[in-house]
C-alpha cells in the first residue's frame, strides 16, 4: 500500500496540466516527494501511464533539489524520444550544466535525431554558461557532409535565431 506522499505525488503527476507551481509544492512536501518524482521520471514504477512519466521529467525542469538536478542529467540520454526532449528542456530551465558534456556528445552522432539535437542546441542556449556556448559554437562550425542532421530544417532554425541575436 502506498504512503501518503506516494498518492499526493502521484495525484499531482497524473493532472493533465501540471503548473509550474507544482514544483515547489513537491520540494516542501520534503526529500521522500521529490524521491518520488525523480523515480517516475526514470521509469522506476511498472505499468504507469507514459504520459505520468513525462509529467515527471517536465515537472523537474522547475525543481531546485539537487536529487531533480541529477535525474535531469540522467534523463537526457533516455532512448524514449519523448522522455530525452522533456529532460533538455528541464535541463535548460534549470540552467543545468552537468549535461553540457552529454549534449555535445550527442551533437557530434551523425545519426542522431534532428529534433532532439533542436532540443539540445535550445538546452545549450538556455544554460547560457561559457561551456554551452563553446559546445554550441562548435557545433554550428560542424559541416553537414559530416553530421546529416546539422543540414535539417529544424536545426537550421535555431541556429539562425541564435545569429540574430
Amino acid at each position: 500500500m502506498p504512503d501518503e506522499t506516494v498518492v499526493r505525488v502521484m495525484k499531482i503527476l497524473s493532472a493533465i496540466e501540471i503548473p509550474p507551481s507544482a514544483a515547489q509544492v513537491v520540494e516542501e512536501m520534503g526529500n521522500d516527494a521529490v524521491t518520488v518524482v525523480c523515480e517516475v521520471a526514470l521509469g522506476s514504477y511498472p505499468g504507469l501511464r507514459q504520459k505520468v512519466r513525462t509529467n515527471a521529467v517536465a515537472l523537474l525542469g522547475w525543481m531546485t533539489h539537487a536529487q531533480a538536478i541529477e535525474t535531469t542529467a540522467l534523463l537526457v540520454n533516455d532512448t524514449n524520444s519523448d522522455i530525452a526532449i522533456r529532460a533538455l528542456r528541464a535541463a535548460g530551465q534549470q540552467k543545468n550544466g552537468n549535461v553540457v558534456d552529454k549534449i555535445g556528445q550527442m551533437l557530434n552522432k551523425p545519426g542522431a535525431n534532428p529534433l532532439i539535437v533542436a532540443e539540445g542546441l535550445k538546452a545549450l542556449l538556455a544554460i547560457d554558461s561559457s561551456k554551452s556556448k563553446s559546445v554550441f559554437e562548435g557545433y554550428e562550425k560542424e559541416s553537414p557532409n559530416k553530421i546529416p542532421h546539422r543540414a535539417t530544417p529544424v536545426v537550421q532554425d535555431i541556429i539562425t535565431k541564435r545569429r540574430k541575436v
